[in-house]
């Protein structure tokens, strides 16, 4: 298991990424112990504009919470893709979602690069808005970045009622994609 992890989560905004990065943020921390930073940054528009979420987890001491150089790479639109794409390293980890993307019309990354539809798996579960969801399940399945409880456990913390139990199918389905369930 990697010692630290530079985690950048990129989209726009009205796709969870805060969100989603507060909840890795979270699980790293107050389940697992580690230490995590999570910051923010995004356009002016509310919705539609670019927006991304950087996590640093590491079992060290973090001296700066920002993302210096990524490890792992969440790309949920078209435009994150190709921001991030072509300068990861090949021992890096490029996630993207195939229902936005189409990564035959994109720059080849050097990066360990995985696709899943999470748009179309929340589409599917009658709401777009918990891609963000689905897209954590992956990237604990193909990373182990954090323990799959560890998260599960955060987003039972984090919401009640039906907004658990829809975000708790979401990202199982995001676990499923990836193999781990």
């Amino acid at each position: 298991m990697k010692e630290t992890w530079q985690v950048v989560l990129a989209g726009e905004g009205g796709q969870g990424l805060i969100v989603a990065g507060i909840l890795l943020a979270e699980a790293a921390s107050l389940c697992e112990g580690k230490n995590a930073a999570q910051t923010q940054s995004y356009g002016i528009a509310t919705r539609g504009g670019f927006t991304k979420s950087e996590v640093v987890i590491s079992t060290e001491e973090i001296v700066y919470p920002g993302v210096e150089e990524p490890d792992l790479v969440l790309a949920l639109t078209p435009e994150a893709y190709e921001l991030y794409a072509r300068s990861l390293p090949p021992e890096a980890v490029l996630i993207y979602d195939t229902s936005l993307i189409d990564a035959d019309q994109m720059e080849k990354s050097k990066a360990r690069t995985f696709g899943f539809p999470f748009t179309d798996t929340a589409r599917e579960l009658g709401r777009v808005g918990v891609a963000n969801l689905v897209s954590l399940g992956a990237i604990v399945a193909t990373t182990g970045i954090v323990g799959a409880e560890s998260l599960e456990k955060t987003i039972r913390h984090r919401f009640s009622g039906n907004a658990a139990e829809l975000n708790l199918n979401a990202y199982h389905r995001g676990l499923a994609l990836a193999g781990k369930e």
